[in-house]
């Protein structure tokens, strides 16, 4: 018998701890340690501060020759968007308000100009996830070069000459960005209640074929009280 419920448990954590070392020894051999390169080529996210941005550089002329070869049969050679695919340029922030406003389709007029919120996450997503046929195939330098014909495209920038990297990035604030916000009000608008909720006694609309099965009153149909 034990005397205490402290000895119990540093038996029944030695225990666990033996056993799991004879466990782990019959998987010797199995696997390996990942290599921190191995991590780094999964961990590419960068968020909209620009934090996560790698070092790199593309101009707008660079890009220009990668999208007419990787993009352009999906997103116009001029940006203008093919059937499917959405287009760099859509409509003035202030046209594409008014026209939500009115609940009509703004599928049409979105573009890069009025629905993005910030630059490094563009960079991130061309980066990501394009080409559409062959995602992650972009070097940095070419995301980059890309991601500078595009906003250049939308108009977001006016150099030609303009070549960006982490820190240009950072630096363009895309004319939607005040469209992003974060929201706290809760997704529900009743009244929080943590108890004597149901103000009326249940009422019995209708009876299942085995019973009456109203919380608090179950018992078959026809049956009596005892």
């Amino acid at each position: 018998m034990f005397k205490s419920k402290t000895s119990k448990s540093a038996l029944v954590a030695a225990l666990f701890a033996a056993s799991s070392v004879a466990f782990a020894g019959q998987f010797d051999g199995v696997g390996k340690s990942i290599d921190p390169k191995d991590v780094a080529s999964w961990d590419i996210s960068v968020h909209f501060d620009g934090d996560g941005l790698p070092a790199g550089k593309g101009s707008v002329a660079d890009g220009e020759k990668i999208y007419q070869a990787q993009c352009a049969m999906c997103h116009g050679e001029f940006g203008e968007g093919a059937r499917g695919y959405p287009k760099m340029l859509g409509d003035k922030l202030e046209d594409l308000k008014k026209h939500a406003k009115a609940d009509e389709d703004t599928v049409s007029a979105r573009g890069i100009n009025n629905l993005w919120g910030h630059a490094p996450t563009l960079y991130d997503y061309i980066h990501r996830a394009m080409p559409f046929f062959a995602p992650q195939s972009l070097s940095v330098d070419q995301a980059y070069a890309t991601t500078c014909y595009v906003l250049y495209l939308a108009e977001v920038i006016t150099d030609d000459k303009m070549v960006c990297d982490a820190e240009a990035l950072k630096k363009i604030k895309m004319p939607a960005v005040d469209n992003y916000y974060t929201d706290p009000r809760p997704d529900v608008k009743n009244t929080r209640c943590m108890n004597n909720c149901t103000k009326d006694a249940p009422v019995v609309k209708g009876k299942a074929v085995i019973g009456d099965i109203s919380v608090g009153n179950v018992k078959k149909v026809g049956e009596g009280s005892h």
